[in-house]
């Protein structure tokens, strides 16, 4: 049985000023999205800055996410780090936190060989019960899944889902085509602001946005538009959205979603250091396209 559906948002991790997650605005957050009618959320994915978090604060984030999700949709964990073993101790927070499929992206310091990330998949769905979400994003990992690794990957025991990546709308296709085609029992997703949607027009099942989780309502009419195939529809809403999408491939999706919550009085609280906030001419430029948007 699939378990996600066409939309899952990725809300960012709200910190305080001391740099504490700031658990009541990470439940608003996520109370939002899914009353809006997302059918999935997902934490600590790169929105999400687990790799800024603690083990304890990642943890906590899952508890709280799962608390606010309350069952109404399902919840996807970021389980990401650089070791293997420390990629399943979060995993273990995170089932015994509440999360419903975990998410694994290939972290790491010194590049990853094909093989070693088809032995990392290998050896962390060897030790979990709960399914896997492979995470392809070369741009934040600097790994580039050929079709063919991750093929070989979606093969294992384990793996219920792909969340891929394409460089453009062909390549999205010419991807979900080989996917669909030769991993069919294998959930398949696209991420990406803009060219995510084009999984969903050619039959993959979810769309995965961190823009979403702070303009739900846009993102969650385009995925039900393209689930019934309605390219016009789809393309008309996306014209709204695009232009904030755009900076936020420039500026890094992260650092956008946070403005983009500050803008519209959301709590997204602070990046982490060293990270730092767009500058005043990208913030003057999100401002006007939301209210274009708004109108």
């Amino acid at each position: 049985m699939a378990l996600l559906g066409p939309l899952v948002a990725y809300p960012p991790t709200p910190r305080d000023a001391a740099g504490e997650v700031s658990e009541r605005a990470l439940a608003a957050l996520v109370d939002r999205a899914v009353r809006a009618g997302v059918d999935g959320v997902a934490v600590l994915g790169s929105t999400g800055g687990a790799a800024y978090l603690d083990r304890a604060q990642r943890c906590r984030v899952v508890e709280v996410a799962a608390e606010a999700v309350a069952g109404r949709v399902p919840l996807v964990v970021g389980i990401g780090a650089t070791t293997t073993q420390s990629v399943l101790a979060h995993a273990d927070d995170a089932v015994r936190a509440g999360a419903n499929a975990l998410l694994l992206p290939t972290v790491s310091y010194l590049p990853l060989s094909d093989d070693e990330v088809v032995g990392l998949y290998a050896d962390v769905t060897r030790a979990l019960d709960t399914a896997v979400w492979v995470y392809h994003n070369p741009v934040t990992t600097r790994f580039a899944f050929s079709i063919e690794t991750l093929l070989r990957v979606a093969a294992l025991p384990g793996i219920a889902g792909v969340k891929d990546r394409g460089s453009d709308r062909a390549d999205i296709q010419a991807r979900a085509g080989r996917l669909l085609a030769e991993a069919p029992t294998v959930e398949l997703g696209f991420s990406g602001e803009v060219l995510g949607v084009e999984g969903l027009l050619v039959g993959a099942r979810t769309w995965h946005s961190g823009l979403a989780s702070v303009l739900p309502s846009v993102f969650v009419a385009i995925a039900r538009a393209a689930v019934v195939g309605d390219r016009q529809a789809v393309d008309r809403l996306l014209a709204d959205v695009r232009p904030v999408a755009e900076i936020a491939l420039t500026e890094g999706g992260p650092r956008v979603v946070h403005a983009v919550g500050q803008i519209l009085g959301l709590e997204t609280g602070r990046l982490p250091a060293p990270l730092l906030e767009p500058g005043a001419e990208v913030l003057a430029r999100l401002e006007d396209a939301l209210t274009r948007m708004q109108r």
